[in-house]
């Protein structure tokens, strides 16, 4: 149902004098949002246990990561309506994986609740349906709120690499979002810190493609996902800092400056005042200078 209908639509749903046509008129006068949100879970023992993460910077099993995405507003009483307006059902190629394409066209102005239905393929890419690139295309184009489901997903293509992947399919998805308006950047890179932190995918690939977006003139959402990525991503107080975070950090420094950032980051001030003279180190105060100065 589109976001926007004419007045007189109401009126024709109220005479119908149905309990459908009732939901109808609610909607179309008061539309609910669906409340969304990703849950990360990894697998913790043989009896295939789920444990749940409970912070960003949580450590985790890269090889027994689940998405778990979840989906609430109050139950219409119409049985399909709900259950498109339900936790989608775990990861099952006889299932909805089958058509996936449909998704968008079903729900098109609810482009989130469509995000979450497609999570449980995303993480598994050689079981995945051909065509994932294209749907989630027609998501960025789509109409609604975009929250954590559409920022998970434009975050791992962008991420993804080899042969049977486009090199630039990740890139162009993201382009396209800053084009329609509808990139939610700062969740965005949020979840690229997690896909980093969680997931098999290389740091140096992911950052080739962030500058290839900046430099075809997105560089002022490129920097503001690199605000969200920079406190998922650094390490806590119990992590070691290896040589991936200096290389984040520096190219922090250079979208900063392409995008004339200012403001300080807590994660990177925390950094930049702790004492030595490590590259990591350095680099923070590089940063931390340039967003306060």
């Amino acid at each position: 149902m589109p976001r926007e209908v004419a007045p007189e639509v109401a009126g024709r749903a109220r005479a119908l004098g149905t309990r459908a046509g009732a939901t109808l008129v609610g909607w179309l006068t008061n539309r609910p949002e669906p409340v969304t949100r990703v849950d990360w879970t990894h697998r913790v023992d043989w009896t295939h246990r789920d444990g749940d993460y409970t912070h960003d910077q949580q450590p985790g099993e890269r090889y027994s990561l689940r998405l778990k995405p979840r989906i609430a507003i109050e139950p219409t009483g119409l049985e399909i309506v709900d259950a498109l307006l339900s936790d989608p059902e775990p990861y099952h190629w006889d299932g909805y994986g089958r058509y996936t394409e449909s998704w968008p066209m079903l729900l098109p102005a609810d482009r989130e609740v469509v995000a979450m239905h497609l999570l449980p393929h995303l993480l598994n890419e050689w079981d995945r349906p051909g065509d994932f690139h294209r749907t989630v295309a027609a998501l960025v184009d789509g109409d609604g709120p975009a929250g954590e489901g559409l920022a998970l997903l434009l975050a791992r293509l962008l991420a993804e690499r080899g042969p049977w992947h486009a090199r630039d399919a990740g890139t162009t998805l993201l382009l396209r979002a800053v084009a329609r308006g509808s990139l939610p950047a700062v969740e965005c890179g949020r979840q690229l810190g997690l896909v980093l932190r969680r997931t098999e995918v290389k740091l140096g690939r992911v950052l080739e493609s962030l500058e290839d977006c900046a430099r075809k003139g997105a560089h002022r959402e490129i920097w503001q996902l690199v605000e969200g990525m920079l406190p998922v991503l650094l390490p806590g107080t119990d992590e070691r800092a290896h040589a991936g975070h200096t290389q984040v950090l520096g190219f922090a420094v250079r979208a900063a400056g392409w995008a004339g950032a200012s403001g300080p980051i807590p994660a990177v001030a925390e950094v930049a005042a702790r004492t030595g003279s490590s590259g990591f180190v350095r680099t923070a105060r590089r940063l931390h200078e340039l967003l306060t100065r």
